[in-house]
């Protein structure tokens, strides 16, 4: 077995940090614009009611079970039955608890235990990146870990999320490697919190690894912000892979543009499109949405009908309260409706902080996003329920590749339109084009929030 050793500063896989940083922030501007905010104004004064950080990990977090698998459903409702968070926040097998940090060594940046922040045992790893930088550490294995039938999951907690990125390297004995990337968070300060992370593939080298025999991982926490900013890491584990490769194709807002051009051609592939619908949309006068008589349509005819549940403040700038009311109001909606998507939901501008995400607990069992301009992939089953990844859908490249990665690596693509007409969303001759390469591609299906959800919470 070939000794592989830490990587001098000019030996990462990326040559310019610089240049990747840039390209990090492009995805994270392109990201602003979607989830609606290019097109309605956003609630400009912050809530003052919203709970402050701790750093407690009795308040940040509480402590979660195992995963539970066979969980039955229950009937659509209002509220949810159990915080998904908490009932399915451990998926899989232990793999590092960051106990004992000596496995891990600093190539750039700074590493330190943290006792007051964690979410298991008693501590967990902070790492500190300097400005406009990158923290990079390393852990050599002395078992090989086979990542080719399993994904990797860890808690993460960023005291400046939308500043930060995280690959993860997974080497062979060949120095060959394939990186796991959670491109964007859009986890908002000053509330922040703990959430998981499974990201998917992003690249390999140009040769193959064997991902069954990985020797070394090395983690970046890239650092776009012009201050120093501390990271945390806890609780990595291991799930199984899925057998097969899923994609989501997610419509925001339900706008008639889809239902005029998009609709033909779903009914044509004979493949499910999920629409985050914003109930009352009368109320936002000007814009063409689609009519409840459209909407019912497409649900008769595979798609799914999920909450936006607003299109016009941002979660994390309204108190719990006035969210609940929100989520209540237009969840109830759905349910009188019988739209079966119900319990799953799409945060608008992709913003959420942790009094959000302990509110919207209570309404549902499946949602997010952190969402990237470039390819942007998850495990099936190790995400965290509300925090949810996607790809923007503005490309068409861009998303095939995102398929292209989830179908060679068993993950789940969630890709996210809104408009055909948006700069945010590929022109209607290319979605033609991606759909077809979905369907042309072995390795792949397409799935509703629904089926991503059972596939979740039952488990492999």
């Amino acid at each position: 077995m070939t000794s592989v050793h830490a990587l001098p500063r000019s030996s990462s896989p990326s040559n310019s940090t610089r240049r990747r940083l840039l390209s990090l922030t492009g995805s994270a501007i392109l990201g602003s614009l979607a989830g609606c905010v290019d097109r309605v104004p956003l609630f400009s004064d912050r809530d003052t009611e919203s709970k402050p950080t701790t750093g407690n990990p009795q308040t940040d977090l509480e402590p979660r079970p195992e995963t539970e698998t066979g969980t039955p459903e229950p009937e659509l409702a209002l509220h949810t039955e159990y915080n998904s968070r908490e009932r399915f926040g451990s998926p899989g097998d232990s793999f590092d608890d960051f106990e004992d940090l000596s496995s891990w060594q600093a190539v750039e940046g700074k590493l330190s235990v943290d006792t007051e922040t964690y979410v298991t045992g008693s501590q967990s790893m902070r790492v500190t990146g300097p400005a406009d930088e990158k923290a990079v550490f390393d852990r050599h294995l002395e078992t090989p870990l086979n990542l080719a039938e399993n994904d990797l999951s860890f808690e993460f907690r960023s005291e400046n999320p939308g500043k930060v990125a995280v690959l993860v390297y997974a080497y062979d004995a060949d120095d060959n490697w394939a990186v796991l990337e959670l491109r964007s968070v859009t986890y908002r300060p000053p509330d922040v919190g703990w959430f998981r992370t499974c990201p998917g593939v992003f690249k390999t080298s140009e040769t193959d690894p064997d991902l069954s025999q990985v020797e070394r991982l090395h983690v970046e926490v890239i650092n776009t912000a012009d201050t120093d900013t501390n990271s945390w890491l806890d609780d990595m584990r291991v799930v199984p892979k899925a057998d097969t490769g899923y994609v989501v194709l997610s419509w925001d807002d339900g706008f008639t543009n889809f239902y005029e051009q998009g609709a033909p051609l779903h009914d044509e592939y004979d493949v499910p499109a999920v629409h985050a619908y914003p109930p009352y949309a009368e109320e936002s006068p000007g814009v063409s949405f689609m009519t409840e008589a459209q909407i019912r349509e497409r649900q008769e005819a595979g798609d799914e009908i999920v909450s936006h549940a607003t299109i016009q403040k941002r979660f994390s700038e309204i108190s719990p309260d006035r969210l609940a009311e929100k989520l209540e109001r237009n969840k109830q909606w759905l349910v009188d409706r019988e739209f079966e998507g119900a319990d799953f939901i799409v945060y608008p501008a992709n913003d959420f902080d942790r009094a959000a995400l302990d509110t919207i607990s209570e309404y549902h069992y499946m949602g997010g996003m952190n969402q990237s301009g470039s390819t942007n992939t998850t495990s099936v089953y190790g995400f965290d329920p509300l925090v949810l990844p996607r790809t923007i859908g503005h490309d068409l490249d861009i998303s095939k590749r995102a398929v292209d990665m989830a179908a060679a690596h068993n993950q789940c693509a969630i890709l996210n339109f809104h408009h055909f007409k948006k700069r945010h969303t590929m022109p209607v001759a290319d979605y033609e084009k991606l759909l077809q390469h979905i369907t042309e591609k072995q390795g792949i299906e397409v799935i509703t929030f629904s089926d991503l959800w059972e596939l979740r919470k039952t488990g492999p």
